[in-house]
C-alpha cells in the first residue's frame, strides 16, 4: 500500500493550471477580455455580419440595407452571387488580381530579402544605415501619394517623365513582338503590352503598377528580415566558413532556414496587400485604359459608389464578402503559425 509521503507531486505546470482556474483568476481574466470582445463584436463582428446578408438583397447606398430592417429591400438569395461570378467585368478584375497576386509577393519578398541580406553583411556603420533608411523611407509616403509621385516618372512626354527621358537618352527603345508576347516601351501605364495565354490575356500594364507598390512596400520586408536576421546564430555562419562554405551556401543553407518564419509573415502580409490594393490603381489608371487595370477592390468601388441612385450595392457586397473569403485563405498559414505558438 502506498504511503502519503510515497504520493507523486503534482508538476509545475500542473500547479500553474490548478491556479488559473480559481473562479477568482477566471472572472479576472474575462474582465479584461470582455472589452476587446465588445470592440471586436460592434466594429468587426456586427458589420461583417451586416455585409453578409445584405449580399443577398438588391439595394443602393442612397436607400442602404439595415439589418433591422430587413423587409425593406428585395431579397434576392445567392442571386447576386451567380451575378457576379457571371460577370466579364468580375473575371477581368480576377485576371488582374492574379497578376498582383503573382508579381508582387514575389518581388517583395526576393527584393527584401536580397537587400536585408546585403545590409547585414555590410556589418555595422553609416553606410548600411543609409541604405536600409533609403529602402524604409518610401513606406512613410501614403500610396495615394506614390501613385502621384509615379505618375510623373510615367509620364510619356520624355520632357516631363523621367522614365521615358531615362530610356531616350540611353537610346533603350525596343518593342518585342514574339509569339504570345508583346512588349513595348513608351506608353507605361496605357500599353505596356500583353501576353496571350490561349484561355485569357495578360494586360503587362498591371506591371506597371506594381512596380511603385513594390517601391513603396519593400521596407516592411526589410525591417522584418533585418530583425530575423539579427537572432541569426554567428556560430552556426563561422562553422559553415570553417567546413568551407561558400557565401551562396551560408545564405542558402543557413540564412535562409533561420528566416523561415519571416518569410511567412512577408509572403502573406504581401498576398493581403495584393489582394485588397485600390488606392495607387485608382491614382494611376482609374482601372484603364478600358479595364485593363482594374482590380476587385477598384471593381467593388465602382459598383458601390460610382452610381449611387443605382441598387448594384448588393453586387458590391458580394464582391467583398468573395474577396473576404479569399483574403481570410490566404492569411491562414500566418495565423496559424501564430496560434500554434511556434515563432522562428
Amino acid at each position: 500500500m502506498t504511503s502519503a509521503e510515497d504520493a507523486v507531486a503534482p508538476e509545475p505546470a500542473a500547479r500553474g493550471r490548478q491556479r488559473l482556474r480559481r473562479p477568482g483568476r477566471s472572472r479576472a481574466a474575462y474582465a479584461f477580455v470582455l472589452p476587446l470582445l465588445a470592440i471586436f463584436a460592434a466594429f468587426y463582428a456586427w458589420p461583417a455580419l451586416n455585409t453578409v446578408l445584405s449580399s443577398g438583397f438588391e439595394w443602393g447606398l442612397i436607400n442602404p440595407w439595415r439589418l433591422t430592417e430587413p423587409g425593406s429591400w428585395e431579397f434576392v438569395g445567392l442571386g447576386n452571387y451567380s451575378e457576379t461570378l457571371g460577370s466579364e467585368s468580375f473575371w477581368n478584375a480576377v485576371v488582374n488580381t492574379t497578376i498582383w497576386l503573382v508579381f508582387f509577393p514575389l518581388l517583395v519578398t526576393g527584393v527584401s530579402l536580397i537587400v536585408s541580406i546585403l545590409i547585414w553583411f555590410a556589418g555595422r556603420g553609416l553606410a548600411p544605415l543609409l541604405f536600409r533608411t533609403a529602402f524604409i523611407l518610401p513606406m512613410t509616403i501614403s500610396l495615394a501619394a506614390v501613385g502621384v509621385i509615379w505618375g510623373f516618372i510615367y509620364n510619356p512626354d520624355p520632357d516631363f517623365g523621367l522614365l521615358n527621358a531615362v530610356v531616350g537618352a540611353l537610346d533603350l527603345d525596343f518593342e518585342i513582338d514574339w509569339g504570345p508576347l508583346h512588349l513595348q516601351t513608351g506608353q507605361w501605364l496605357s500599353d505596356l503590352g500583353s501576353l496571350d495565354l490561349g484561355f485569357t490575356e495578360l494586360r503587362l500594364t498591371n506591371l506597371s503598377l506594381i512596380a511603385p507598390a513594390v517601391w513603396a512596400f519593400i521596407g516592411f520586408g526589410v525591417i522584418t528580415f533585418t530583425a530575423g536576421l539579427t537572432s541569426v546564430d554567428q556560430d552556426l555562419i563561422d562553422a559553415a566558413r570553417v567546413d568551407g562554405a561558400r557565401l551562396r551556401h551560408v545564405i542558402r543553407y543557413v540564412l535562409i532556414p533561420q528566416l523561415r518564419g519571416s518569410l511567412v509573415i512577408v509572403a502573406v502580409v504581401s498576398v493581403i496587400f495584393a489582394l485588397r490594393t485600390f488606392d495607387i490603381v485608382y491614382v494611376l489608371t482609374d482601372g484603364g485604359p478600358g479595364s485593363d487595370t482594374e482590380v476587385l477592390a477598384l471593381l467593388l468601388f465602382k459598383q458601390a459608389f460610382v452610381f449611387l441612385d443605382e441598387p448594384d450595392a448588393g453586387l458590391a457586397t458580394t464582391v467583398a464578402v468573395l474577396l473576404s473569403l479569399v483574403l481570410v485563405a490566404g492569411a491562414y498559414p500566418y495565423l496559424r503559425r501564430l496560434l500554434e505558438g511556434t515563432p522562428r
